[in-house]
């Protein structure tokens, strides 16, 4: 399925999790890029503006959550999904600053479907703010 090479930025200190879902994402059409940590992810959000990035929460350094307000503070226009293996107790905080969450073991029929919700969403925002 061609996607028109939208660019997914994948955010997450697990290396297999990073090798299994950026594998799955590049086969079904993405431009995937990854990043270890929430500060080389910013990184990659200012050079690349990706379409959607899918970031684990907890992380050393800068959380997915803190990495979340962060790009939404610097109004990025950015969905950002957020994934973890742990239960959250920041539920609050995750609808507040994410497009949504899956928890791992992730399905990935459910990631791939908040991806397409999450680009459609991201093409009606920019639409607008175009059409203002």
């Amino acid at each position: 399925m061609i996607k028109d090479a939208k660019k997914i930025l994948l955010i997450d200190d697990d290396e297999s999790t990073l090798e299994s879902i950026s594998s799955y994402l590049e086969e079904s059409g993405y431009t995937v890029f990854t990043a270890r940590n929430g500060i080389t992810g910013l990184e990659v959000v200012k050079n690349l503006e990706p379409d959607v990035i899918i970031s684990d929460i907890r992380m050393s350094g800068l959380s997915g959550i803190e990495f979340a307000y962060i790009i939404k503070g610097l109004r990025y226009d950015i969905p950002v999904i957020l994934i973890s293996s742990f239960d959250n107790d920041e539920s609050k905080f995750i609808d507040k600053c994410s497009f949504g969450f899956i928890p791992k073991p992730l399905d990935i029929h459910k990631l791939n479907d908040m991806i397409q919700d999450a680009l459609l969403s991201g093409m009606i925002t920019r639409h607008e703010a175009v059409n203002f």
